[in-house]
């Protein structure tokens, strides 16, 4: 017999990634990357966080909200809409492999999972650190992450057995490195190392053929960062407020 749930969210992510483009494809890979996750009533209250300051790392369940409202459900698989295989990048954007081989956020539930240090908490906010969330992500749950159970040793991981290395050498041009020394802020903490880790790992699909002339635009708190790459290396061409 089908059984099926709903839940709500406890809390919302305010993070630096405005858009899906440019998000790392992990949790840690981007550590100066920050966010906050602010608890929704009736959860924002600090007994249900009482003794979590005492845990370095958590583990967040969250909702890939931006893939559920591009991929709406299909009556024909009983009101989800999914694939039973997907491409990831770290294959080369090519090669497929089961839904349930992978961390796809395109998925019969859209719900993800990202382990991410906890920086500090204030009243019902929790600061969290090396996230790989986009702004607005509803929260299901919170774990604390705990080593001897979470962190095994001897486990492999397939395709995805090692981090990936950055694989862009990131360069600004005068008016890019200008603009980021005048904007880099306590609101916008290491604004430079964050462009540069964040384009060092190739946010362009696998799949996308090298045009040089060709010019990107990632957003990056409240900036609109334009950026060119031609092979290995991507020039960051201007880094401008968005006016929202």
């Amino acid at each position: 017999m089908e059984t099926s749930f709903t839940f709500h969210p406890i809390g919302t992510i305010r993070s630096c990634y405005g858009e899906k483009f440019g998000i790392p494809r992990q949790a840690g890979l981007v550590k100066c990357a920050t966010a906050t996750l602010e608890l929704l009533p009736p959860y924002n209250t600090v007994e249900a966080l009482r003794g979590l300051e005492a845990f370095s790392h958590l583990w967040i369940v969250f909702v890939f909200h931006q893939s559920a409202r591009e991929n709406p459900p299909s009556p024909s698989f009983g009101g989800v809409n999914w694939k039973a295989t997907v491409r990831p990048p770290r294959l080369g954007g090519n090669e497929r492999v089961g839904v349930f081989a992978s961390r796809s956020n395109f998925r019969p539930n859209p719900i993800g999972l990202s382990a991410v240090e906890l920086l500090g908490i204030e009243g019902t906010t929790l600061k969290l650190g090396g996230g790989d969330f986009l702004d607005g992500t509803p929260v299901l749950d919170i774990k604390p992450y705990i080593p001897y159970a979470d962190c095994i040793a001897g486990a492999y991981g397939a395709f995805a057995d090692a981090a990936p290395e950055p694989v862009n050498r990131v360069e600004f041009s005068d008016e890019a490195e200008r603009a980021v020394q005048g904007l880099e802020n306590e609101n916008r903490p290491a604004l430079r190392q964050l462009i540069c880790d964040m384009l060092g790992y190739n946010p362009r699909p696998a799949y996308q053929s090298d045009d040089p002339d060709r010019i990107f635009g990632t957003r990056v708190f409240d900036l609109e960062v334009k950026w060119k790459q031609s092979e290995k290396t991507v020039n960051v061409e201007s880094i401008e407020p968005t006016g929202q």
